[in-house]
């Protein structure tokens, strides 16, 4: 006996007529929600019910063109439940096409699965008060694991903590082989902006910062378990980037006291310092933010702190290679000798002529220079 003549539409979609019924409900309530005044806040609550239809698009969408072709070239009649529910689908699609196009300033050509995943950024990523019953909730909806950024920042967050597994002593060389000082100087402005990209994206959302505040003051607390979602990476991140961040400047504060480096030049001189631990030639670059002279004048300082480090013999502390770099650092450096640190450099110097001195026929006057060039000259005639 053959199928009832109401199914026979049902069996010639081949199994996928199930998706129409559905699907119809689920427009049907956004197309509504839309044309609320206050549609941002209906729909904010309704976002499993985004994420149901956003899930379910590209099978719908694989279906539908190819069944609306059909049924208008067979001119199936509406009056049957299958064919009607195929069309009344088809039409709240087009309409919640049109509705959320406009509605984000966007195309209705795009897909709607597309649609759908700018307007659910846009809802969670709406300015708002968020009380604290709700700061969990929101931070894993903002945060979730797919997020680039936060892939991004989670990533650079694992490499710093795997980075500083080990002590990091303040003398000595750096700790680091040449593939994690290459992977660091790489990694670094990446990681680094991925972070300032996912904290931005909540404090957007965070109008009175109270979210924001709890995080940056967990993220200070080491890490007791590894991350488990996305609020959690971005903490495990930002606890290793800054302890990270801190011990860089412990490194780059010791070898170049007395100087103080400004906060912009400590990384420059890490990566400078990375290459210059084991190639004592190669020279701290002037940049845009670092003039030819105080790069001249930190040169010099790590130079001074070098040659002064407990952990080298006697023998190679005062070489005339290092003589002729410092010479060569305070030609460079006179520009900047007239600052703070122009000055500590100059106090570094003036130690190592009393301390050599004594006992000799020093020239007399030295004191009152203010020639790098000059305290350099008369510290190499006293240091042998």
């Amino acid at each position: 006996m053959g199928a009832p003549v109401e199914d026979i539409y049902r069996l010639r979609l081949e199994g996928r007529a199930e998706l129409l019924e559905p699907a119809r409900e689920r427009y049907y309530r956004l197309v509504l929600a839309l044309a609320e005044s206050r549609w941002q806040e209906r729909l904010l609550g309704e976002l499993p019910l985004l994420r149901e239809v956003a899930a379910h698009q590209e099978a719908l969408d694989t279906m539908l063109a190819p069944a609306m072709r059909r049924a208008q070239a067979e001119a199936w009649p509406t009056r049957n439940p299958t064919v009607r529910c195929l069309y009344e689908v088809h039409s709240l699609r087009e309409q919640l096409a049109r509705d959320l196009a406009r509605k984000l300033g966007r195309s209705a050509q795009e897909p709607l699965g597309s649609l759908m995943s700018a307007l659910e950024e846009w809802l969670i990523t709406l300015p708002r008060v968020v009380p604290p019953h709700l700061w969990r909730s929101t931070a894993l909806e903002l945060l979730p694991d797919s997020l680039p950024a936060l892939q991004e920042a989670a990533a650079f967050g694992d490499f710093l903590a795997s980075l500083l597994s080990q002590p990091m002593l303040l003398t000595g060389r750096i700790p680091f082989t040449q593939v994690q000082r290459e992977d660091l100087r790489l990694r670094w402005p990446r990681g680094e902006t991925a972070l300032l990209a996912v904290w931005h994206r909540l404090t957007g959302v965070d109008v009175k910062g109270r979210m924001v505040a709890e995080l940056r003051k967990q993220a200070t607390r080491a890490p007791l378990h590894p991350p488990r979602n996305g609020p959690e990476r971005l903490l495990h991140a930002e606890f290793w980037y800054q302890e990270t961040w801190n011990r860089v400047k412990h490194l780059v504060q010791w070898r170049l006291a007395p100087l103080v480096p400004e906060p912009h030049e400590y990384l420059p001189v890490l990566w400078w310092l990375f290459e210059r631990e084991y190639v004592p030639r190669v020279r701290l670059l002037a940049s845009d933010s670092l003039a030819d002279a105080r790069a001249g004048l930190i040169e010099m300082a790590y130079e001074l702190w070098d040659a002064q480090r407990p952990d080298i013999p006697d023998a190679e502390r005062w070489l005339p290679a290092r003589w002729a770099r410092l010479e060569e650092q305070a030609w460079r450096a006179e520009g900047a000798r007239g600052g703070e640190d122009g000055a500590r450099v100059r106090a570094v110097l003036q130690v190592l002529i009393l301390q050599h001195g004594i006992g000799t026929q020093a020239q007399r006057g030295w004191r009152d220079w203010l020639s790098l060039v000059k305290l350099v000259q008369q510290a190499r005639a006293l240091i042998r």
